[in-house]
């Protein structure tokens, strides 16, 4: 039997469901953080650019598919980031698998088990010497000066975040070269939406950030130190070989920027924390437990992969589109429903959604509720 015909057969199997509508209401599967996909000045921006650069890019970057639109878009993002220079992807997969595959010419790599599967395959592939850690047990690390740590700063599944102080700690004590993914991190929170970067900036030597969540619109970027963007400019082969986004992505990315910048971006920052606040306590009072998390990621693990899909379907019959995330995504046993929060929701969509949990939940047998795992961040699979 081939694994596609195994995969048909077990409740793992996954299925694309095409979204008919654009609006926010009832819509918690997405990672729209601030709502921007839809805000009129990034529209406009992306129009703009179609009719003055066309639909595409025409090539990759070292050929004819770098404009205007991508080097301003790379500046405004250094100057935002306090760094040297940026670079940009077409996804994160791309830029974290791109960076560890290129960068890391010697030492050891230590990594989050919880890192993301473009961390996870870079590393391996990467070919270089590594070890896992417990998620955020950095005490465990035995590392030797100029070894490499790769973490994520909000964690992609679970909502929680590394341990900022400990990990810039960790980072100086032992001398190591820190990659740090915020791609659900940057834009959300923390001063001008810098994220964890904002108290790991100097002990970062690479931070990785995706375009698709709070920017609302594709595309992610690498920042650092000018000798190792160059790096990757010269032999990086998901840069090289890859054709650029469109004029129109990068310039829509702009407009992004520039609100999540703005008072208007702060503004919908404090909205989002506000709507998580809500949520969380809307949620204790139903008496349904959630991962501890203070970020848009609000986890509900039930365990049963078939429980979870049954939860899923249930919630799109009320209108409810959330995420039913099974294994390999997580690791067995805690397969969940993953909930992301935006600021464009409103207190009656989010009493909606609380309600519609409650009555699933009842629906459910009472046996796999009652063996349901603890509400607590994942620790990883043991090897």
């Amino acid at each position: 039997m081939t694994r596609l015909n195994q995969r048909r057969q077990s409740s793992l199997f996954r299925r694309r469901l095409p979204r008919q509508s654009t609006t926010v209401n009832g819509m918690f599967a997405g990672n729209d953080y601030l709502s921007l996909s839809q805000h009129p000045e990034v529209i406009a921006a992306a129009q703009q650019a179609l009719n003055d650069w066309g639909a595409g890019s025409s090539g990759s970057p070292l050929l004819s598919g770098y404009c205007l639109q991508h080097q301003a878009l790379e500046q405004e993002l250094a100057e935002w980031l306090g760094v040297q220079r940026t670079l940009l992807f077409n996804s994160g997969f791309a830029a974290n698998h791109g960076v560890l595959t290129t960068l890391p010419e010697s030492g050891t790599i230590h990594f989050d088990r919880l890192s993301h599967a473009s961390l996870i395959d870079g590393i391996r592939h990467s070919k270089k010497r590594f070890k896992r850690f417990h998620h955020n047990a950095l005490h465990e690390l035995n590392a030797n000066p100029g070894d490499w740590l790769v973490t994520e700063g909000t964690f992609s599944m679970d909502g929680d975040r590394a341990p900022a102080a400990a990990l810039a700690t960790t980072v100086a004590e032992q001398k190591l070269n820190l990659i740090l993914d915020d791609a659900h991190g940057l834009g959300v929170w923390n001063s001008a939406g810098l994220g964890s970067f904002a108290s790991l900036n100097k002990q970062t030597r690479l931070l990785t950030g995706t375009f698709g969540k709070a920017f609302g619109v594709a595309g992610a970027f690498v920042a650092g130190n000018d000798d190792d963007i160059e790096t990757l400019v010269q032999f990086c082969r998901e840069y090289i070989y890859s054709t650029a986004f469109p004029p129109s992505q990068a310039a829509a990315i702009r407009a992004s920027l520039a609100i999540i910048r703005s008072d208007e971006g702060e503004r919908r920052r404090q909205q989002l924390a506000q709507h998580i606040d809500r949520f969380k306590s809307y949620m204790r009072q139903a008496g349904l437990a959630t991962i501890d998390s203070d970020s848009p990621i609000q986890t509900w693990v039930i365990g049963d992969d078939e429980a979870v899909m049954t939860a899923a379907q249930l919630l799109r019959e009320q209108g409810i589109w959330v995420s039913a995330v099974r294994p390999p995504t997580v690791p067995a046993g805690t397969s969940r429903i993953r909930i992301s929060l935006q600021s464009g929701h409103t207190e009656q969509h989010l009493k909606a959604l609380t309600q519609a949990l409650d009555k699933v939940a009842q629906q459910l047998p009472s046996h796999v509720l009652n063996h349901a795992p603890n509400q607590t961040p994942s620790q990883g699979v043991a090897e």
